[in-house]
């Protein structure tokens, strides 16, 4: 064979195989799977801005209840409320408090056991700038077991509803409610409550 065409010949073979690695190129994955492409990632950096952190805020609250007879007399009761609770940047909150009996009495006697300590789950969202906490008796919260609030605390819990502003370190607030005893009588709570900024305030 003469030397010109061998060199044509070898020249075809080189391009022929020049070809089909460009294709075997094109249409593989040199990644194996689990492998991150380099050239894939974001070359945007993190945000480094700092995300709002919750606060924690304690409270105390006193609160004088009566239970009102239509009979005549009443019941009189007064609860410390202590405990913490914290809030989101979205602004609802969330807690336990203990409710404990400062003082007790009746105008007349009575063979009921006074309810001594209450354990309480506390609840707040944002509401026209102030924090609105509500306060719930947790089930089996009550000590003694079998015991009763003749004052009307327990029974006034689901309406009571404290407006805070968290706008200090130190906020206080209050709120009165009644509630109809279904027999003619009345539950009436008075409670004065302070939140102390405890962290991130």
């Amino acid at each position: 064979m003469r030397r010109g065409l061998k060199i044509v010949v070898w020249v075809g073979v080189f391009a022929v195989c020049a070809g089909a690695g460009a294709f075997v190129a094109a249409h593989t994955n040199p990644f194996p799977p689990g492998v991150e492409d380099p050239g894939a990632r974001s070359t945007t950096p993190p945000s480094t801005s700092p995300s709002p952190a919750s606060e924690r805020w304690s409270l105390a609250m006193m609160s004088a209840t009566r239970h009102e007879l239509h009979v005549g007399g009443a019941c009189r009761s007064a609860f410390r409320t202590t405990g913490a609770i914290t809030v989101r940047p979205d602004g609802v909150a969330s807690g336990e408090a203990r409710a404990v009996l400062r003082g007790w009495g009746c105008d007349f006697p009575v063979a009921q056991v006074q309810t001594r300590s209450i354990r309480l789950a506390v609840s707040g969202k944002p509401l026209d700038g102030r924090l609105d906490l509500r306060f719930y008796e947790l089930v089996g919260g009550s000590s003694p077991k079998g015991t009763q609030d003749l004052g009307g605390f327990i029974e006034t819990l689901p309406l009571l509803n404290l407006q805070v502003r968290l706008t200090g370190e130190r906020e206080r607030a209050g709120a009165s409610v009644l509630r109809p005893d279904g027999d003619l009588g009345r539950y009436v709570n008075d409670s004065r409550i302070q939140l102390a900024c405890a962290t991130g305030c």
